[in-house]
């Protein structure tokens, strides 16, 4: 006999999935982690490291610029297919990986984490040159010294506010604009040169494709030469550092949710878009890395190199905006030092904000808490955010006090990343790549870019590593 009463049915699970964009402009509407990633690669190593390369050397370097810019692109789209298919972040990926654990955390997270907090002394260089602009601008009282310290710890209280007050969101698209804006204007500087020519810094065709013959120089520049094209492989692009932290923007993005689980209907046609997105997604920032990057060398050559000037000292982005000056006038001065500033800033908060995401994430691989408590990451992710940033701030006050040059901490941190973080980080690539789900697997041909990729990034650190050790390159860093 049926029962009146009312009938237990079971719960309506709503699907957690969304339909990948099919069309270019729905896929471009979609990319997002590209956009904070960007906030960091197009940093230092485009407004302070090329330029000063440029300055030293000249267009010989020309393509170590244009193929660090581009060579990195199949290790980030790699790294980035593995987590978004598996639903893990870089650590937990790596974990994967076979050989020795610490509490259950591989070698490969370990090692980089440590290698990692070594190469962004670089931020450290970055917050004390942000410093400097600020006492070019505006100077706090007379003495430049406590200037520079007054402004470092007023950068120092902003970005702690922002990151703090999880402000950074709000602001992700105006800074993405300003940046973007500001380096862009620097290829219609380079444009300038090109077809409204300058007799004081002429530039010509003939001048760009000497920088295209994988030449290293004079013999006794080589040495130098080879320590500045693996800082600018550490600088330029993606770089190693961002693409360890390009998984959590993905996952913080949404896009490992858009897939929904295994067990849901359609999930392989739905990663499949929505890795054409991550695809997408890394390289327009590969992409707008590489053509502003250039515009920055290219300048760069033609005004400080042919002037034989080497910014340096507290004040480098000051004596860096000749590269404006001397292509649109005097008036483009303020324009370069407040895109200068929007661009270190974004790199030092995109920085400090990773940073604290790393070791939570580490933390939480070798058992200190449940990565999924949202309480417990966030209180993490500020402890480490304030530690790496008041060290940075460190580092400011050490570079007044002691006339430290910030470009120089600069190009040793990306150095750093260069020939340590990279290659590591590579090896860990290389062995998720061939782990993917095999339906959602990279093609053949992606695999064999893959491997020449990593063939060409190990032979130029080799280089230069037995350059140094035995001495055959000539000169000196």
């Amino acid at each position: 006999m049926a029962s009146d009463a009312p009938q237990d049915t079971p719960d309506v699970v709503t699907p957690t999935y969304k339909t990948p964009p099919k069309t270019w402009g729905g896929m471009l509407l979609a990319i997002g982690p590209a956009i904070v990633v960007s906030g960091s690669v197009i940093g230092s190593g485009e407004l302070i490291n090329v330029p000063i390369q440029a300055a030293k050397f000249g267009f010989v370097l020309f393509w170590a610029v244009i193929l660090s810019c581009l060579i990195k692109y199949f290790l980030q789209v790699e790294l980035g297919r593995y987590c978004l298919v598996h639903n893990r972040t870089t650590i937990q990926a790596l974990n994967q990986i076979p050989g020795p654990k610490i509490r259950g955390t591989g070698w490969i997270g370990i090692l980089y984490i440590f290698g990692y907090t070594l190469s962004v002394v670089t931020v450290g260089g970055i917050m004390a040159a942000t410093a400097g602009l600020f006492t070019s601008v505006m100077p706090l009282g007379s003495d430049a010294n406590t200037s520079t310290i007054g402004w470092g710890l007023i950068i120092f209280a902003i970005v702690g506010g922002v990151l703090w007050f999880s402000l950074y969101g709000a602001l992700e698209k105006l800074i993405a604009f300003l940046v973007c804006g500001f380096s862009l204007s620097v290829v219609v500087a380079l444009l300038l040169l090109i077809f409204s020519p300058n007799p004081k810094y002429p530039l010509t065709m003939a001048d760009v494709t000497s920088g295209m013959t994988f030449s290293l120089g004079e013999p006794a520049q080589r040495g130098a030469i080879l320590f500045a094209v693996i800082s600018l492989l550490g600088a330029l692009g993606t770089t190693a550092n961002e693409m360890f932290m390009y998984p959590y923007w993905i996952l913080e993005k949404g896009y490992g949710d858009n897939l929904g689980t295994p067990d849901d209907e359609g999930w392989v046609d739905r990663a499949k878009g929505w890795i054409k997105v991550l695809q997408l997604d890394a390289g327009v920032a590969t992409l707008l890395a590489g053509v502003i990057t250039a515009a920055y060398f290219l300048v760069g050559c033609a005004i400080l190199h042919k002037k034989g000037e080497v910014p340096s000292g507290m004040k480098v982005v000051e004596q860096l905006s000749q590269i404006y000056t001397e292509t649109y006038g005097a008036w483009s001065y303020s324009v370069f030092m407040f895109g200068g500033f929007c661009t270190l800033f974004s790199t030092i908060v995109v920085v400090v904000a990773a940073s604290g995401r790393m070791w939570t994430d580490l933390l939480s691989s070798m058992g200190a808490f449940e990565y999924e408590n949202a309480t417990a990451r966030r209180t993490y992710n500020r402890i480490f955010q304030n530690i790496y940033l008041t060290a940075f701030l460190g580092l400011t006050i050490y570079s007044s006090v002691y006339g430290a040059n910030p470009a120089e901490l600069v190009i040793l941190g990306q150095w750093v990343n260069g020939v340590f973080n990279t290659p590591l980080l590579m090896i860990g690539v290389l062995y998720l790549a061939y782990q993917t789900d095999k339906r959602l697997r990279m093609s053949t041909i992606t695999s064999l870019l893959l491997i020449a990729t990593a063939a060409a990034i190990l032979g130029c650190i080799l280089i230069e590593r037995f350059s140094s050790i035995f001495g055959f390159g000539g000169g000196g860093h």
